[in-house]
């Protein structure tokens, strides 16, 4: 006989042991020990560029469109399998237990995504708003799991237009429940919006009364979630459950056709083709010249600064460095008439050129901000920086870790 609970029970404690033992390599010592300082500096520094802002900042728009994407987005985590479309769709008049135990969980871990945001938010909202802000936050909390529901109703639809109006319109309705609120507008507004929302709820519950789940879906939804956390731990470990989606980006051929023909340029070639078209790399970096940037107007010290842009140019090498490990399990590439070094100075000149040019972005957006001697000094001492990190310490932390 189907126990929804016990099943719950093995799969999400199959699902923790896997977990941890990708977490102890993503949150190592070192970078641990950066973290706490960047956030330490940075929140410091968010602070007093909060204080610098005008009375006429839009908080409530802001913040609406913010909280609202983060509402919207998301689904319920079933750590489904693809086998159990077999065998588990003919039990699943009985699984229900199981999913009341994924909708509570799932609530629970982006509720706390939430909080964490507002936190974030928080020296914005309290000088901004006069709602309390643990009130604020019940009422996101409320709505995360109104918006989890309806996710999980739309399981049992399969057209794409559906969920294509779902997200439209939960997104709409989270934006304006929440800036009516933010600017204390009249209590009719907030309730004519929680009548409609009522009146959604209603409604879905009485059209998927007689309806299946679409299992093909919520399991594409469960991998979805699942290639997430392992693109992001394929960053700093070897993950055999990664599966590689490859992006044509026909657009960045020119950096690929810039590479002189050579068989000594046979793994740079490779690494650059890998770090424009496998798992996230490019993503990755140009996310962090974004973050980097926006840090850099928020930091009011000039030689905070210059550490913020020392921070990011670490967290990018450090990250990218799994390059070196990226085609460890194919094994025409050890038929390569190339020595191993070969293949470590590739992809240290590769890092090395991508942080000369994030260190050059950087300060070209220093510049920008304000004209300053200081700039080229810093712009010379983080290419030094650069080359120390990428050919002195990670090639070494990597021989070391090779030598275990």
């Amino acid at each position: 006989m189907m126990d929804g609970r016990q099943l719950w029970r093995d799969r999400l404690g199959q699902e923790m042991r896997n977990m941890r033992r990708y977490l102890r390599y993503m949150l190592n010592d070192h970078l641990l020990f950066v973290l706490l300082v960047a956030l330490g500096g940075g929140a410091l520094a968010y602070h007093h560029w909060v204080q610098t802002l005008p009375s006429t900042f839009p908080y409530a728009i802001a913040a609406a469109l913010v909280f609202s994407f983060a509402l919207t987005f998301g689904s319920i985590r079933t750590l489904f399998r693809e086998a159990d479309i077999v065998f588990l769709l003919p039990a699943e008049a009985k699984l229900r237990p199981y999913v009341q135990r994924a909708f509570a969980i799932s609530v629970l871990l982006q509720g706390y995504g939430l909080l964490l945001l507002l936190l974030l938010m928080a020296p914005l909202h309290l000088r901004f708003s006069s709602i309390s802000l643990w009130l604020f936050f019940l009422v996101l909390f409320i709505l995360k799991g109104w918006n989890l529901w309806i996710s999980w109703k739309g399981n049992y639809f399969i057209e794409p237009s559906f969920h294509r109006l779902s997200m439209a319109v939960r997104f709409g309705m989270n934006a304006l429940l929440l800036y009516f609120l933010l600017i204390g507008a009249p209590v009719l507004f907030l309730l004519v919006l929680t009548m409609i929302a009522i009146g959604v709820t209603v409604y879905l519950q009485q059209a998927t009364k007689r309806k299946g789940w679409k299992w093909e879906r919520i399991i594409a939804q469960e991998a979805k979630a699942v290639r997430a956390f392992y693109r992001i731990a394929n960053l700093f470990t070897d993950v055999p459950q990664w599966k590689e989606e490859a992006k044509r980006r026909r657009w960045l051929d020119f950096i690929v056709k810039m590479i002189p023909y050579g068989q000594q340029n046979t793994f740079l070639y490779l690494y650059v083709r890998t770090w424009i078209r496998a798992g996230g790399y490019l993503g990755l970096y140009i996310r962090l010249i974004t973050l980097g940037c926006l840090l850099l107007y928020i930091i009011p010290n000039e030689y905070g600064k210059m550490a913020a842009s020392f921070f990011f140019l670490y967290i990018t090498g450090f990250q990218l460095f799994a390059l070196l490990d990226h085609h460890r399990a194919i094994l025409w590439m050890r038929l390569y008439p190339l020595e191993k070094t070969v293949q470590v100075q590739a992809v240290c000149r590769l890092l090395f050129l991508l942080l000369i040019v994030q260190n050059s972005a950087f300060h070209l957006f220093l510049t920008w901000i304000a004209v300053r001697p200081l700039w080229i000094a810093s712009w010379i001492a983080g290419n030094v920086f650069s080359y120390w990190l990428i050919f002195h310490y990670l090639v070494k932390r990597h021989h070391r870790e090779g030598k275990r």
